[in-house]
């Protein structure tokens, strides 16, 4: 019976928390990248829209139609049908796409970077949700610990071997009631970060999320490789699209320069036994006032032009910049890490160990016992900080690069 119980438990539970198959559900779930993708859509969409043919006209008129009676000399009367398509020449329609296409390059642009922003989002709590499990089994150790301390405080004085043990006793258990009250306030923090993690998963909010399993952590990618991947970040691409787009917009301004052309074709009706007639035509208008509006359209796209170089150079000199900030913070998370995890908290736990077995023997003092047990407390929550650290900044070299920098 206890079996079955305990197995159905285990399906019961949430499965863990893996970071790769998390950043795969929020760069399709997340609200905001719906939101982009949204509006990639409709800038795809205008593609078709831009330089798109105008509609053919129809005209219909009567002519000479009669008041007052029939004279000899009279024109004969008519019904002239009459259809004009307006002609998009000169490259026109081609440059009005090449503009529309530029803006979907920065649309698209702008949904990478709300991928890794959000996906940036989620590894940050990501990582606060490991943090608080951690924490939570670092509080639970102490507790185990100091109830060992107030055990044995007990023996001590129910042994005439402690003067203060009940001193000792009653210390022990304020810091367990300390502690428990820790605990509560990580359960509560917990669900907090569960909701946002499953908003931007595209989950019920309330849905369980089980304990984070921490990825091996990448080996940090050189400093120049990491600085390089600044010269394709969304934000660059961004502006380099609004080059071609500006590019672009400056050629369609030129072909303005010529004039819009319509082709017409006409039927003559006549109603008084003449002969039917056809006609064809075409009218053009005359780009007379050029200096009013072509130059000033070519004017405008050059200042796009060369604002947009500048705002490459800008984005990729600040994404360069970031990714060295980015990478210098990863790197000594790693070493805090690493000299916690190899010396501090392996040497201060073999000193709580002595500490207690001299305690339990009654010839240790309580006091140093529980100053060891609050420093390994300490020591524990900064290699947590530490760990986090060293993921989110090594994650934010993908998010600022846009893409996954390789070690």
């Amino acid at each position: 019976m206890f079996a079955v119980t305990a197995a159905f438990l285990v399906v019961l539970a949430p499965a863990p928390l893996r970071l790769p198959e998390l950043l795969a559900e929020v760069g399709e779930g997340a609200p905001e990248v719906d939101v982009a993708e949204a509006d990639v859509d409709v800038r795809r969409a205008a593609v078709g829209v831009a330089g798109a043919w105008e509609d053919p006209q129809l005209s219909v008129m009567t002519e000479a139609i009669p008041i007052g009676g029939m004279s000899e000399d009279a024109d004969p009367t008519m019904i002239s049908y009459r259809i004009g398509q307006p002609l998009n020449l000169f490259g026109r329609r081609t440059f009005a796409k090449r503009v529309a296409k530029s803006e979907v390059a920065r649309g698209e642009a702008g949904l990478r970077r709300t991928r890794w922003d959000a996906r940036a989002q989620a590894v940050s709590l990501f990582y606060e949700l490991w943090m608080v499990d951690e924490m939570g089994r670092i509080v639970d150790e102490q507790i185990a610990l100091l109830e060992r301390m107030r055990e044995a405080g007990l023996a001590l004085v129910k042994a005439g071997m402690g003067s203060m043990g009940h001193h000792d006793v009653l210390r022990a258990e304020s810091e367990i009631a300390v502690m428990e009250a820790e605990r509560a306030s990580l359960e509560d923090e917990r669900l907090a970060i569960a909701a946002m993690l499953n908003t931007l998963r595209g989950r019920d909010v309330d849905e369980a999320i089980g304990p984070a399993e921490l990825p091996t952590s990448d080996p940090l990618p050189e400093l120049d490789v990491a600085a390089a991947a600044a010269d394709g970040t969304p934000e660059v691409a961004a502006a380099r699209a609004m080059k071609e787009g500006a590019t672009a917009q400056r050629e369609l301004a030129r072909r303005m320069y010529w004039p819009m052309v319509m082709v017409e074709a006409e039927y003559e009706q006549n109603l008084d036994g003449m002969p039917d007639g056809v006609g064809i035509g075409i009218s053009v208008t005359i780009p007379l006032w050029w200096w009013d509006r072509q130059d000033n359209e070519i004017a405008m796209a050059r200042a796009m032009e060369r604002a947009a170089d500048r705002e490459e150079d800008a984005m990729t000199k600040m994404a360069n910049a970031e990714l060295r900030m980015a990478w210098s913070r990863a790197r000594a998370s790693e070493r805090t890490v690493g000299a916690l995890e190899d010396a501090a908290i392996p040497k201060l736990r073999e000193t709580i160990a002595s500490i207690e077995s001299a305690y339990i023997a009654g010839t240790g003092d309580f006091i140093s016992l529980l100053d060891a047990v609050m420093e390994l407390k300490e020591l524990e929550g900064k290699r947590v900080e530490a760990v986090v650290r060293r993921g989110v900044a090594r994650f934010e070299l993908d998010r600022i690069a846009g893409e996954e920098v390789a070690p």
